[in-house]
C-alpha cells in the first residue's frame, strides 16, 4: 500500500528540516569556537621583568658582600691564634695554624684585590718584591717558621703588623664594588688562580700547604656559583647541570687529601695525583668561564 503525503504533511516536514539544519550550523559553523579557549599570558612581575631582575642581583650582591665579611673576620679570628703561637714560641702550633688562618682570604682574593695595597702587604711572595721592598706578611711568617723558627722571635712583629692589615682591609669592604657580573668574573678568577699558579706549588713554598689554598678557591668560587645559580638555571639549564657536577667532582677530590682537619702537604702528592687536580680545575674552569656572559646576557 503507498503512502500519500498531503501538502500540509509536506510542508510540516521540509520546516522541520530546515530548522534542523540551521541548528546544526549554530554549533559547527564559522562562528562556533574550536578546541580549547587560547591561555591567557600570566601577567608581569611588578615594574616589569627588569625590575625584578634588578632586585634580585641586588639581593644577590648584598648576600655575597656579607660572605666576603664573614670570610675575613674568619681570617681574622684565625690569624690572631696563629700570631698568639708565634709570639710563644710554639712552633708546632703555629704551622698547624697557618693554612687554615688563610681560608678565608684565599676564598674571596677577587674582592681584596680591589685595595692593592693591603693585598702587596698581606699575600707577597718574597719573589714578588721588587728592589727595596719590605716584605711582610703570610709567607715572611711561613718562611721563618719552616726554614728559621729560631728568628720567630724578632717575627712576631709582623704577625701584629699583618692583624692590623686584616683589620684594615675587613673596615674598607664595605667600599668594595661589587655587581653580579664582577662575581661571575672573580670565580672564573679564583679558578685560574689554582690552574695557573697554584698547582705548581709555587704558592707555598715553605710550607707546602697548597691545599689550604686550593679549598679556599674552590669555596670561594661556588659560593659565588651557589648565589648566582638561580639566575643561571633560567637562563642555561644545561651550563647549571654541568658546574654542578664539575663542582661535586672538585670537592670530592680535595677531599680525598684530606688528613685529620687539614690536607696532607703538596709534596705529598705524587705526578699523577697533580695532575689528576689539575685535570679536576680545567674541567671546571671551562664551564665556569662561561658564567659571566651568561649572567650579562
Amino acid at each position: 500500500m503507498s503512502v500519500v503525503l498531503r501538502p500540509a504533511a509536506a510542508c510540516g516536514l521540509l520546516a522541520l528540516a530546515l530548522a534542523l539544519t540551521a541548528c546544526g550550523s549554530a554549533t559547527t559553523g564559522a562562528g562556533a569556537p574550536e578546541g580549547p579557549a587560547p591561555a591567557v599570558p600570566a601577567a608581569a612581575p611588578p615594574g616589569g621583568y627588569a625590575a625584578q631582575e634588578a632586585l634580585e642581583s641586588a639581593r644577590v650582591v648584598g648576600e655575597y658582600r656579607t660572605y666576603a665579611e664573614r670570610q675575613i673576620y674568619d681570617a681574622i679570628a684565625k690569624t690572631a691564634k696563629f700570631v698568639d703561637a708565634i709570639k710563644k714560641g710554639d712552633v708546632k702550633r703555629a704551622k698547624a695554624l697557618y693554612g687554615p688562618s688563610r681560608l678565608g682570604w684565599e676564598s674571596v682574593e677577587p674582592v681584596v684585590e680591589a685595595f692593592p695595597e693591603i693585598d702587596v702587604r698581606v699575600d707577597s711572595r718574597e719573589a714578588d718584591l721588587g728592589q727595596g721592598e719590605e716584605w711582610t706578611g703570610w709567607h715572611r711568617l711561613e718562611k721563618a717558621l719552616w726554614r728559621a723558627p729560631e728568628t720567630l722571635a724578632r717575627e712576631a712583629a709582623y704577625g701584629d703588623a699583618l692583624l692590623v692589615d686584616l683589620s684594615r682591609l675587613r673596615a674598607m669592604l664595605p667600599k668594595a664594588e661589587i655587581t653580579v657580573a664582577s662575581m661571575a668574573t672573580g670565580a672564573k678568577e679564583l679558578l685560574d688562580e689554582v690552574a695557573v699558579g697554584k698547582v705548581t706549588g709555587e704558592e707555598e713554598a715553605f710550607s707546602h700547604t697548597d691545599l689550604w689554598d686550593f679549598k679556599g678557591n674552590v669555596d670561594g668560587a661556588h659560593e659565588v656559583y651557589r648565589l648566582l645559580r638561580p639566575m643561571v638555571v633560567r637562563r642555561d639549564a644545561r651550563l647549571t647541570a654541568t658546574l654542578d657536577t664539575e663542582f661535586a667532582d672538585m670537592r670530592a677530590l680535595l677531599a680525598r687529601h684530606a688528613r685529620g682537619e687539614g690536607f696532607v702537604a703538596y709534596t705529598d702528592l705524587s705526578k699523577e695525583q697533580v695532575k689528576e687536580l689539575s685535570d679536576g680545575l680545567n674541567a671546571l674552569a671551562e664551564p665556569l668561564a662561561r658564567l659571566a656572559a651568561v649572567i650579562s646576557g
